[in-house]
């Protein structure tokens, strides 16, 4: 999710036959949502701009490959499992309820020091990093799956710098004395 802003529901629903470890894609096509007291995976995200193919970085992809194999002898080891398409499952193999993955993620960034992390915070992180690299906000907006760049700029994209930078360099070429 911090490596390509993935809505909770969008990584709880990713399918493997979505993921092309190669080529270093994936295709966002289905998402898991809290029905009452249960996660249910939903065939199909309710926008075209949510269904998405979003490459993915070199880091990535080789995580993704030792989670297969790790979740493949999940699989043999498991007496019996729910479902053999999804990439982010229990440990048999049952859809994720975005509740539990936000409490285990919770328990992790605090064990850590970062203090109470929630999963939206590993897509705002995403959104902040990349804006700070440069990339434009159009383009940040196709990855995270926003039709516009309006929620991107009020909501996601929080600065990672300590101070603002913009105007020093350019203002030293047009007034500085050098």
């Amino acid at each position: 999710m911090l490596a390509i802003g993935l809505r909770p529901g969008e990584a709880a629903g990713l399918t493997w036959d979505g993921v092309d470890i190669d080529t270093g894609r994936i295709a966002v096509r289905h998402g898991v949502r809290v029905e009452g007291n249960r996660a249910v995976l939903v065939d199909e995200l309710k926008t075209a701009r949510s269904r998405r193919t979003i490459d993915i970085p070199p880091f990535a992809a080789e995580s993704l490959r030792r989670h297969r194999a790790a979740q493949l002898k999940e699989r043999l080891a498991a007496r019996s499992w729910a479902d053999d398409s999804l990439v982010f499952t229990t440990t048999v193999g049952a859809v994720l309820d975005p509740r539990n993955v936000a409490r285990v993620l919770t328990k992790l960034t605090e064990a850590a020091g970062l203090g109470h992390w929630s999963p939206n915070e590993l897509r705002h992180s995403a959104a902040s990093l990349l804006s700070a690299a440069g990339v434009p906000l159009e383009h940040i907006a196709d990855v995270l799956g926003h039709t516009s760049t309006r929620m991107l700029e009020r909501t996601y994209r929080h600065s990672v710098q300590p101070s603002i930078t913009a105007a020093a360099a350019p203002m030293e070429a047009l007034l500085g004395t050098g």
